[in-house]
């Protein structure tokens, strides 16, 4: 199998257990994860390349990596 490397929006490797930003406001069923939210990458699907995320409350997202940047201190 290939090993895929995950990558942000600038092409920054991304690594699950990683805080990252939100750059964008992302609607979805269960409300809305908003723009500058920092969360934490808790997994990676390879097969449909999206990663999972939890925000300051517990809540998982599941999310484009192109929706997150690396870098944001």
């Amino acid at each position: 199998s290939i090993m895929s490397i995950l990558v942000d929006y600038k092409q920054r490797e991304l690594k699950v257990g990683q805080k990252v930003k939100i750059l964008k406001n992302i609607p979805s069923v269960d409300g809305m994860l908003y723009e500058n939210t920092i969360v934490k990458i808790s997994e990676y699907d390879g097969v449909k390349e999206t990663i999972r995320v939890t925000d300051g409350l517990g809540k998982i997202w599941w999310i484009e990596p192109s929706a997150v940047s690396a870098s944001f201190l």
